[in-house]
Formats: C-alpha cells, sequence, structure tokens
C-alpha cells in the first residue's frame, strides 16, 4: 500500500479522511486520519494484508504511537519548510 502524508482516503464508512502521519513501530505500519468534513472523527489505523486499513483501539498501543506520529509529522513539515 502506498500511502503518503496528507493522502486523501475514502474508508468503509464512506468518509473522507486525510493522512495526518504515518509510522513504522514493531516492523507494522499504523496511520493517524482525520475526517476531512468532521475534525473531531479522528481513527487510528494498522495496515494489514490485502491493502485494507483496520481501526485500532487499543488505548496503550495509542498512547505509544501518538508521540511517534507527532515526531514524524514534524519531520514531515520541516521537509516542506526546506523545499
Amino acid at each position: 500500500m502506498s500511502v503518503s502524508i496528507k493522502d486523501t482516503l475514502v474508508l468503509d464508512d464512506d468518509n473522507e479522511y486525510v493522512v495526518v502521519s504515518k509510522v513504522n513501530y514493531q516492523a507494522k505500519i499504523y496511520y493517524y486520519l482525520i475526517d476531512k468534513n468532521n475534525l473531531k472523527n479522528i481513527k487510528f489505523c494498522i495496515e494489514k494484508e490485502k491493502n485494507t486499513l483496520v481501526d485500532i483501539d487499543d488505548k496503550d498501543l495509542i498512547k505509544i504511537l501518538l508521540p511517534l506520529f507527532v515526531k514524524e509529522s514534524k519531520k514531515t513539515i520541516d521537509i516542506e519548510k526546506k523545499e
């Protein structure tokens, strides 16, 4: 699956989500998504087989991932500032 930060995805709930951040943690790819039309609707997903994203609800895992998402987003912003 080739999804990058700022890409827009339509999920099974028929909402459009923007990829805010993407991280590799313990050899798995995780995504932080925000609904394009409702900024209060956020999702944390894991990339599974067959190019699918699956919601994650594990609060302990999300607590671990949040700082990683922020760090990755900051890197992306810094790169864009230099261009």
